[in-house]
């Protein structure tokens, strides 16, 4: 995160000023204070939902649910310790966070094979590279939304185009969804007539030249599909929300003060 960190430091206090005026900053506060009770309900809901679906992955090692409920916490933490000004953010990244896990570790539960060792060797593969890929999905959106933002053309200098890949990446997201809606109600009108075919005559494909074809073939659509659906949870995340959160955090007590809030009123203090 340290690009975002230098980022915002490019980032001057009038400029900060310009684009959070008085009524959006006590929009975001009065929002976090009215809508404290329902957004705290909804994140330990949340919270509990996401540890509940990570205790399948114990099937492969019980360390997995260990892990998760350590990143439940850390979110929870985040949450409640953030200042108001910041809530709405919080809220956000949490709501993400709890999602993604459980996307994460609900897939971690899954059995490919008859070996132990090879089974929990797989889920720390996937843990480690679907949370560096998708927290990485989720830095260069925001890096994309400070520079639209709070930057002018010319100062929008930083991975444009790795920005231009994540926006990509994002749309398909999005078509992946609604590819899937179809592909489900498809199935729903139609599954009588596909379950009454009989579909054995690939099993004499095995061990033939257009088998193993067919074999990678699909070994590489899971994979896409895997990775699609992990990465799901990004699309929740507003990024715009979150770097607002981090310049009126750059700039806190400068906000306060020029808008005349009170401490309490600011932090929650």
């Amino acid at each position: 995160m340290k690009n975002i960190s230098k980022l915002i430091d490019t980032i001057s206090f009038s400029n900060a000023l310009e684009k959070n005026a008085l009524h959006k900053v006590y929009e975001t506060i009065n929002d976090s204070k009215k809508e404290l009770f329902p957004k705290t309900l909804k994140v330990l809901i949340l919270a509990s939902i996401s540890w509940s679906i990570s205790l399948f992955s114990g099937i492969n090692w019980f360390i997995f649910p260990i892990l998760s409920l350590l990143i439940i916490i850390y979110g929870i933490v985040l949450y409640f310790k953030s200042p108001l000004y910041f809530k709405k953010a919080a809220y956000n990244s949490v709501i993400y966070l709890f999602t993604q896990n459980m996307f994460i570790f609900y897939i971690c539960s899954l059995e490919i094979s008859s070996s132990v060792l090879l089974n929990r060797s797989l889920s720390i593969i996937y843990i480690i590279l679907s949370y560096s890929l998708s927290l990485y999905i989720v830095k260069i959106k925001l890096i994309d939304s400070i520079q639209d933002k709070y930057l002018s053309k010319n100062e929008k200098l930083s991975k444009k185009r790795i920005i231009k890949i994540v926006r990509v990446f994002s749309a398909t997201l999005v078509s992946f969804i609604a590819i899937l809606i179809i592909v489900i109600q498809f199935y729903r009108f139609n599954k009588w007539w596909i379950n009454n075919n009989d579909f054995n005559f690939l099993s004499g494909l095995n061990g033939s030249v257009i088998g193993n074809i067919l074999s990678v073939i699909s070994v590489f659509i899971g994979i896409f599909l895997l990775s699609t659906i992990t990465l799901l949870p990004t699309l929740l995340l507003n990024s715009e929300i979150l770097a607002d959160g981090l310049i009126l955090q750059r700039y806190s007590e400068d906000f306060r003060k020029k808008y005349e809030f009170e401490k309490k009123e600011w932090y929650n203090e």
